[in-house]
């Protein structure tokens, strides 16, 4: 019997060892709200983007216009995972343009990879279907530069970058995945805000900008600002539009902040083929730097002595400040010039300003709507009936209230 007992007890115990607990899921950590002086149920269910009933359910509250200030609210947010950033090499290519005798395995081994990944990139069925002049997307490996400079990271207990940075130290990349934690140093887990500088090197071509984020985020290149996503979101990627880069030293600077809830920031840059489908490697002439900026007093031309800045792009946004310290905030022109290379073809120009701005090339006149606005967007075209340097001019007067003039140009290669 003991015998027999013992037998059973064995045979259990093997049966119990195939089988495991289920793991227990993942859950999603509960967001909660302070209430501030002023606010209501509906503004605070409009912001996380749910329904009045459905917090007034999870916070067992009787009478939903019953909430005072300094009160902890649950809120029912839907629990969805956010997919993670993709791997270093997914997303970032460089373009080869196939040559006649040319097939995918030779193309893989000129650039390291494998025919199978150079396929499924370009969603080719049959690897020995190619033909010249063919462009395909080869996978590279996606960097965040020049990894031997590190970044200068500045930390605020603030989302809004204000005062004094609470702590500063060098950072190796831009790459962090912090969860419901943060970054260390005496910084809170939420509502934080942070700002990476550095000077990077770039070869000659053309290139664009990835950014994996949760909540806010903005990125300059040279003063540019080519990402602006300032708001709470989920893990969202944001890419720049194609930008030609010359050789030499370019600024970076990201700010982003956190809100509540995860908080993840991955930055890339990859190499990028020319939008007109041109060598992104090949040369540009650049005969002016910078833009020459004279800044005049009463909005006219004839004031004396105007206050001379060379700037390297027209893209501001004052707002209701001034465009340097000491200078008016209201009431003032500026004019432009600069000596700009464009090749043949037909340019884009996208202008926001407010309040005014005209726009000539080689004495041309592209746009000039000269009149007081409370911001305007203007989208114009111009051809460039052959590659050389134009002079380029644009004028702007600021009324009263906000101030704003931002110029983006698409089109063939140019130094604008």
């Amino acid at each position: 019997m003991k015998v027999r007992l013992l037998s059973i007890v064995v045979l259990v115990s093997l049966l119990l060892a195939g089988f495991t607990l289920p793991a227990k899921a993942d859950t999603c950590p509960p967001v909660y709200h302070v209430v501030k002086p002023g606010q209501n149920l509906s503004q605070i269910a409009r912001y996380y983007g749910v329904s009045v009933q459905a917090i007034v359910k999870a916070n067992n509250l009787w009478n939903p216009n019953l909430i005072y200030t300094g009160q902890h609210l649950l809120i029912p947010k839907p629990c969805t995972q956010p997919p993670p950033p993709p791997p270093p090499n997914q997303g970032c290519y460089k373009i080869h343009v196939v040559q006649r005798g040319e097939y995918l395995k030779q193309i893989a081994r000129k650039y390291g990879t494998t025919w199978q990944a150079i396929a499924q990139a370009n969603n080719i069925k049959n690897a020995n279907l190619i033909y010249p002049g063919q462009r395909l997307k080869v996978p590279t490996k996606c960097t965040d530069g020049d990894t031997s400079k590190p970044w200068t990271g500045q930390y605020w207990n603030n989302r809004t970058l204000a005062g004094n940075p609470h702590f500063t130290r060098k950072d190796a990349a831009v790459n962090f995945n912090w969860g419901l934690g943060g970054p260390g140093g005496g910084v809170y887990h939420d509502n934080f805000s942070a700002r990476w500088t550095r000077t990077q090197s770039f070869k000659a071509g053309y290139y664009r900008f990835h950014i994996w984020v949760d909540d806010g985020v903005r990125l300059w290149v040279d003063n540019q600002l080519l990402i602006n996503q300032w708001h709470d979101t989920s893990l969202t990627h944001y890419q720049s539009d194609i930008k030609y880069m010359s050789a030499g030293n370019h600024t970076l600077r990201i700010e982003y902040y956190e809100h509540t809830g995860g908080a993840q920031i991955k930055f890339q840059i990859a190499q990028s083929a020319a939008p007109n489908g041109e060598d992104p490697n090949g040369p540009i002439p650049e005969p002016s730097a910078q833009w020459k900026g004279e800044y005049y007093p009463f909005r006219t031309w004839e004031s004396c002595c105007p206050i001379i800045r060379y700037e390297p792009t027209i893209f501001f946004d004052w707002g209701a400040g001034s465009p340097f310290p000491g200078y008016r905030e209201n009431d003032f022109n500026v004019r432009w010039t600069k000596n700009v290379y464009f090749e043949k073809g037909r340019y884009y120009f996208t202008i926001e300003v407010d309040d005014a701005v005209c726009l000539t090339i080689n004495g041309d006149t592209v746009v000039c709507e000269w009149h007081d606005t409370n911001g305007a967007a203007y989208t114009v075209y111009y051809d460039i009936p052959k590659s050389g340097t134009y002079p380029v001019k644009v004028e702007y007067y600021e009324a009263t209230g906000n101030a704003k003039i931002k110029i983006n140009v698409n089109g063939p290669r140019n130094s604008w």
